[in-house]
């Protein structure tokens, strides 16, 4: 089974969503700040974004609260610059848990509390918490992308016992709920999402988006095929639901892939699955 990324259990909140970026000059920096964002430099004469939308810099998901002594999807990193970008994430406390990235890294309390991985451009990353406290958990990001240092905090909450949930994945869990097929001749080939099943799961019926995306290798990898669905607000259920291939891109025999479905309601609750498999 590839690696849940949702938060399992995570409950009805209004989960921030940050995307840290640049905006216009202001006397003495020529920077100015957006959401958790608490430091930025810039190379003289580097062209900036803004933090609308997708131009910004660096995303931040949070996919909070998690459950103590259970490992839970923590944040959802997204480069957005032009060129790689290194990112470091440490808790503020490194006794507060474990972090884990998709690529097997992982914190260890004294001596490695920091961890550390690159995201090409435009690729995403969840980082995972097993939390060893509850209440709030603060942790630090550094990004450092060509020319630019982006410097952000953001805290989780970490709960004991079952969490309620707002929105339930029921399908897809499994590796065999998603089928990455090899093309013939001029055929790309084709990602199936073979069983989805999504629920609100706090009776409002607010379902508001369900985002299909494929990466290479794993759900850092390169983006290779995506959908969009504004679902039923109070259940989405489909089968062999196809996931367009990127434009230029061939599935490729022996290549791995991972599927990650992220849902969304309007009271900016998040849930998400990654499933994976290999064409």
């Amino acid at each position: 089974m590839g690696r849940g990324s949702r938060a399992n259990g995570s409950g009805p909140v209004n989960r921030r969503r940050v995307l840290v970026g640049l905006g216009t000059a202001i006397a003495g920096t020529g920077l100015v700040s957006t959401g958790a964002l608490t430091d930025v430099s810039a190379d003289r004469g580097v062209s900036v974004a803004t933090a609308d939308g997708e131009t910004a810099l660096l995303g931040l998901v949070d996919q909070g609260p998690v459950k103590k002594n259970s490992r839970d999807a923590m944040v959802e990193l997204t480069n957005n610059t032009d060129g790689d970008m290194t990112i470091a994430i440490a808790l503020d406390s490194c006794g507060d848990g474990t972090l884990y990235d998709n690529d097997g890294g992982e914190t260890e309390c004294p001596n490695n509390s920091e961890l550390t991985f690159t995201l090409g451009s435009g690729n995403s990353q969840f980082v995972d918490i097993k939390a060893s406290a509850t209440g709030t958990i603060g942790y630090t990001v550094t990004a450092t992308a060509p020319n630019v240092t982006i410097e952000t905090t953001g805290t989780v909450e970490s709960q004991a016992g079952n969490v309620t949930s707002a929105i339930r994945i029921q399908k897809p869990s499994k590796d065999n709920d998603f089928t990455a097929a090899t093309g013939n001749g001029n055929n790309e080939g084709s990602f199936t999402a073979d069983k989805v099943d999504i629920r609100d799961d706090d009776s409002d019926d607010d379902l508001t988006a369900v985002r299909f995306r494929v990466r290479e290798g794993n759900s850092g990898g390169e983006l290779v095929g995506s959908k969009d669905v504004t679902p039923p607000g109070d259940r989405y259920q489909e089968n062999n639901v196809d996931i367009p291939v990127e434009p230029d891109y061939t599935i490729t025999s022996g290549t791995s892939y991972a599927l990650t479905v992220t849902v969304e309601d309007a009271d900016g609750n998040i849930e998400s699955e990654t499933v994976e498999d290999t064409a």
